[in-house]
This record gives structure tokens, C-alpha cells and sequence, in this order.
């Protein structure tokens, strides 16, 4: 059965959701399904670079005329009841066209997007196709309302719950990336999502502890890979915080992260010892990683969306996880990854909005050898056991009735292919 996929950004962009989608999807061949995106990756252009392109058809979905006509005067906006609806039969039809073009049996869409109508638009494509559709629920999706999108600053919320509870109880199959997503929607929907955590291809990591110096060079470092926002930001400014209570000059946070140092600076997260880098492409992540001391994981105390917090699953968990280094997670403690990580006991938890508490459990980390072996070799459990890639696209082909085996041959395919091209 071939299939498509519908969301904002795909790989080769720099995102956790493309990061999740490469590590899925390169297992399959590329006859076997077929990307449909709000973005053109028929040229080169920056950003697009974290990955490698997926050997399969890539299709741009065109602007929607409907919406930018009113865009002028601001009228998507204040008359968001007629616009989305126009926005979303608008779009499906596009992406009717693109799956009956390509004669896709199944449609998996994801949340995302500036203007957040890719979901309840995949739906009306299928249901005007009459083919599966499925939901893969990276971020709370009527959450995502209560932000700033297109049509305002949680306006429409309304309207995205009614849309959320159509869809996702139409919906063949519904994915989720933990456990706090899927008791959720569970409760407000009465549907039973499939927990698929973010796959990680473990075969890049040594999968055992790093033996490495604390300190090694003269400088202890804390590691974080991945984009900053308000998502994040009081953590990084309370880490910041804590690595000046410690009163230790030689430790430094080295952030690789596709923002500046002004849009964080303007957010509350600067410093001494903070030292930015440009993000590094996929390749790079599994020895950055495992070149920390401690890698850092957080999430904010204070975000705009407390809920899309509470249930949000980092894209690096599983990464940081098989990296063989012993993670500091600071995040609320009704938040996902903060059960998760105590539960399994594989990261040192600091769930106070506090520095002196997190200065408290960097000290601990950073001086009990003991601890960060039992740290790592929980984390290396787990790595195995939810984040290993086989095992996730495993379950997604399960859940889709597609073919495992033509999966596991389409990663033997992209293999050749790579090791092909480092010949030639």
C-alpha cells in the first residue's frame, strides 16, 4: 500500500518533526510513499540541510489564493469562522490531487504548521478520495490554537477543538509520541491512540558508556542540540543561572541550535557561559553528543501553552538517550518527559522552577561517578526498548497494515546508496 505524508516541513528541513520523519521513513522505499509539504525543496536553500533528501516524490502544495486575497486588510483574521473553512476545502482539494495523482491508498498527516489547517484539510482528502487517514499527533493539536498562529493569538480555539474531536474520531489510526498525549486525548475524545516514541537510529551510537573525564581539557561541558523558543526559555535562562551558583568558572553551556545570539539574548538566555554553535547536520549529532560531559534536556516553567508542555516529547530524547552521557533534565513536574525520565531513573530530574535546586543536581551529576553510570545504563535500556528506530517503524507499519519486511529492506536499499556514494 503506498501512502502519503502531509506536514508543514519535511527532510531535509532542520526540525524535530523532520528529524522524527527521516529516521521513519527512510526505512521504506521510495515507491512506497510520497511527501506533500507547504515548502518547495526542488532548490537548494538554507535550512535545508539537516538531513539528507528522501529518494521519493516531494510535492508543493500551492499557496492558498482563498486566504492571501483578504491577507491585506487582515480579514482571515477577523472572520476566521468563513476563512478557515474556505481555507481547509482549499487545500484538501490540492491534496486530493496530489494523492490521486500518485495513487496513495492512505494519507498520514501531522500537526504543525503557521496556519494549522493541514490536519482537518488531509482529512477532508481523504474522505473525498474515500482511503484511510491517518493522525499523527506530534503537538496537541487544538493547543496549538491557544499560541500564536495565523489567524491570531489563541483565537479559534473553539472551533480547533471541534475540528480536533471530527478528525482524530474519523481518523483510521491515531499516533502520539508518549503516554500523556495518548491518556489525553483518551479522555477528551474517547479515542485510543498508538504510543510511537521518536526514533533514533541507534546503529550511530556505540550504545555503551562513554568513558570521558569530567572536565577533560580544562572545561566541563553541558550539551544541547536542538532549536530554543518558548518552549524552553526560562530553563535555559535557570541553567544559566545555576552554573554561575556553582561558582565554578569552567563550566560552559554549548548550545547548537539554529537561532542567534540576539533572539535568545531578547528571550532572557544569555550569559558568560553560554557558547553558541550553528546547528550541525544529522551526521554530526551522535559524536557532539558524546563529546559532553552532561547533556542538558528542558522544558519551560512558564510557556505561553502550559498543556502543549505538559505533553510534548523532545525529538532528541532518544538520541540523548543512546548517546553513553548522563542527562540533566530541568522540565515541570507534571510534564512528560520529567515522569518519564524519574520513572526509568536514566536522567537526573530537577523539577523546581529553581536555580538553586538545578546548581544542587548539577553538583550532584558532576561529581558522583556512580550515579552517571546508573544514569546511562537506564538511558541505554530505554533507548533500546522505545527510541530504536527498527522498533518504531515496526509499529507504524503495524498500525498502517503495511509490509515490515519491505520496510527493513527499504533501509538495506538507502544503505547501498549511501555506501555507493562514499565510493564513488
Amino acid at each position: 500500500m503506498k501512502f502519503g505524508v502531509l506536514s508543514f516541513l519535511v527532510p531535509p528541513s532542520a526540525s524535530g518533526a523532520t528529524m522524527l520523519l527521516y529516521h521513519l521513513l527512510r526505512g521504506f522505499r521510495g515507491e512506497d510513499y510520497c511527501l506533500i509539504s507547504e515548502r518547495d525543496y526542488s532548490v537548494p536553500s538554507p535550512g535545508h540541510d539537516f538531513t539528507e533528501m528522501l529518494p521519493t516524490d516531494y510535492h508543493c502544495l500551492p499557496a492558498d489564493t482563498v486566504i492571501r486575497r483578504g491577507g491585506r486588510f487582515s480579514l482571515p483574521q477577523r472572520l476566521g469562522y468563513l476563512y478557515i473553512p474556505l481555507g481547509i476545502i482549499a487545500r484538501a482539494r490540492r491534496i486530493a490531487a496530489i494523492l490521486r495523482q500518485e495513487r496513495c491508498e492512505a494519507l498520514v498527516a501531522c500537526t504543525g504548521g503557521w496556519d494549522c489547517l493541514n490536519m482537518p484539510a488531509g482529512y477532508l482528502a481523504c474522505r473525498m478520495l474515500g482511503i484511510p487517514y491517518y493522525a499523527y499527533v506530534f503537538d496537541y493539536y487544538s493547543k496549538q490554537w491557544e499560541g500564536p498562529t495565523y489567524w491570531g493569538h489563541g483565537r479559534y480555539v473553539g472551533l480547533a477543538r471541534w475540528l480536533e474531536s471530527r478528525l482524530l474520531k474519523g481518523a483510521a489510526g491515531i499516533i502520539v509520541l508518549n503516554e500523556f498525549l495518548r491518556d489525553e486525548l483518551r479522555s477528551r475524545h474517547g479515542v485510543e491512540p498508538a504510543v510511537i516514541h521518536v526514533p533514533c537510529d541507534l546503529s550511530r551510537y556505540a550504545m555503551a558508556y562513554h568513558e570521558k573525564q569530567m572536565g577533560e581539557g580544562g572545561e566541563v561541558k553541558i550539551v544541547y542540540t536542538g532549536d530554543i523558543y518558548d518552549a524552553h526559555f526560562d530553563a535555559f535562562a535557570n541553567l544559566l543561572e545555576a552554573i554561575r551558583l556553582t561558582g565554578r568558572d569552567d563550566v560552559r553551556l554549548h548550545a547548537y541550535t539554529i537561532r542567534s545570539a540576539e533572539y535568545l539574548r531578547e528571550n532572557g538566555v544569555s550569559g558568560p557561559p553560554l557558547m553558541l554553535h550553528p546547528h550541525a547536520p544529522n551526521g554530526a549529532m551522535p559524536g557532539i553528543q558524546r563529546d559532553a560531559d552532561v547533556l542538558f534536556l528542558a522544558l519551560a516553567f512558564h510557556p505561553p501553552y502550559p498543556e502543549g508542555n505538559k505533553t510534548a516529547a523532545p525529538a532528541k530524547t532518544g538520541e540523548y538517550l543512546a548517546s553513553g552521557r548522563p542527562i540533566l533534565l530541568h522540565a515541570p513536574r507534571d510534564s512528560f518527559p520529567a515522569w518519564y525520565f524519574r520513572q526509568h531513573g536514566c536522567g537526573l530530574v530537577v523539577d523546581e522552577d529553581d536555580p538553586a535546586a538545578l546548581a544542587r543536581g548539577l553538583e550532584q551529576l558532576l561529581t558522583d561517578e556512580s550515579l552517571r553510570r546508573s544514569l546511562v545504563a537506564n538511558a541505554l535500556e530505554r533507548a533500546r526498548a522505545d527510541f530504536g528506530d527498527e522498533t518504531v517503524r515496526e509499529k507504524f507499519a503495524r498500525l498502517l497494515s503495511l509490509d515490515a519486511g519491505r520496510a527493513r529492506r527499504g533501509v538495506e536499499a538507502l544503505s547501498e546508496r549511501a555506501d555507493a556514494g562514499g565510493k564513488s
